[in-house]
């Protein structure tokens, strides 16, 4: 039988990007159409620019549409952290004789979780761990015989206005069907192995103008949290200091390597139309670091919010766009937060990049969605 495709729409801080694609051989990935549009993005909570949403989102679906030669009608939409809250809270449900846990026994065990918050929708809820009545943990306990469980579970919830926003869009634009997911749980599922996440695991996702900083433990989120910083403002203090164009401080960005140990008479050189511009590498390399110094506040004050979560020696993972190209970026960011960082991109030889995790974590998150609910209504026919 032919596999579907499904689509995802990945709502970044620089740019929108929806892939169509299902899943190949050996964890890989078959991409029937992609299409992306670059935009103002978003900053504490707000789009910058949201008269051109539309036009930006709808450019990106026209694109992939034509790639896959479909109309898209069923859209999974990541929404990025700053439009994410996450709520974790411990339930437990005991039963009168041992009983063996169902898949319904289990939702309706975690319905115990669900709460209403003002303008705000509940898009996902995970088991960070599940306790079993001999004191075992089980992550998934379908199939187990249990006369009681007590659960972790992480509520995500997403703003009612973006929700609406994007809705709104996608209804003019013919999408008759949209499933939003939160891209930071995504990524994390997707980026992070088993092993990082059986304890607890943090990601850092450093974009291009918003950051996040989750903390994740089994299949859920312990803590969300993002601030209004990327590479992006890099470089822009490189334009500014430098006195450079954006363009040029675009390249210059790439050039730059904060592990050396330069002289007043070292260089970057800057190739252009007419002649080749020479930046001293002392003061980039110091504007950069300045820049990183700010985002390790930021970070070191979201790691503060949860101390008990996030202690010295979870592991600390690094991806996204905005800094991951920067050579040196990680020690630097390693060293200033007094912890072992790695950096975390997809498992694939080809879309390997910090900046393709967002993207390619729906994807496998979407296809995931689709496997099952193709098995849950088989298993509903056979019993019929």
């Amino acid at each position: 039988m032919a596999k579907s495709y499904v689509s995802v729409l990945d709502i970044g801080s620089s740019r929108v990007s929806v892939l169509v694609g299902t899943s190949g051989i050996n964890s890989t990935f078959v991409i029937k159409g992609q299409g992306e549009a670059s935009y103002a993005g978003f900053g504490e909570g707000e789009f910058y620019e949201p008269e051109k949403l539309g036009t930006v989102i709808s450019s990106a679906i026209t694109r992939a549409e034509e790639n896959a030669g479909y109309a898209i009608r069923h859209l999974y939409v990541g929404i990025p952290a700053e439009f994410c809250n996450c709520v974790c809270k411990t339930i437990s449900s005991t039963f009168s004789t041992r009983k063996k846990i169902s898949q319904e026994v289990l939702s309706e065990h975690y319905e115990k979780a669900y709460e209403d918050k003002e303008n705000q929708t509940l898009i996902s809820c995970n088991a960070i761990y599940n306790i079993l009545d001999d004191g075992k943990r089980a992550l998934n306990p379908t199939g187990c015989k249990t006369s009681k469980i007590t659960s972790m579970v992480s509520l995500i919830f997403a703003q009612d206005d973006f929700i609406n926003t994007i809705n709104k869009i996608l209804q003019s634009l013919g999408v008759e069907r949209v499933t939003y997911v939160s891209s930071s749980l995504c990524e994390a599922q997707y980026v992070l192995e088993p092993e990082a996440r059986t304890g607890a695991g943090m990601l850092i996702d450093i974009g291009y103008i918003t950051s996040s900083v989750a903390v994740v433990r089994g299949q859920g989120l312990l803590m969300l949290n993002s601030f209004s910083l990327g590479g992006g403002h890099i470089m822009a203090d490189l334009a500014e200091c430098l006195n450079i164009s954006f363009a040029e401080a675009e390249q210059l960005k790439r050039r730059i390597v904060l592990s050396l140990n330069p002289t007043e008479k070292d260089f970057y050189e800057l190739p252009g139309a007419g002649a080749t511009k020479q930046i001293p590498i002392k003061m980039a390399n110091e504007i950069v670091m300045a820049r990183l110094d700010m985002i390790c506040t930021c970070i070191q004050k979201c790691i503060s919010l949860y101390a008990k979560e996030t202690a010295d020696y979870i592991p600390l993972f690094l991806t996204g766009g905005g800094v991951c190209y920067i050579k040196g970026a990680k020690d630097y960011i390693a060293k200033r937060l007094g912890r072992n960082v790695e950096l975390a991109f997809p498992p694939l030889p080809e879309l390997n990049k910090p900046s393709y995790s967002s993207i390619l974590g729906l994807l496998s998150y979407a296809i995931k969605e689709e496997e099952k609910n193709k098995i849950s209504f088989l298993a509903k026919l056979l019993k019929r």
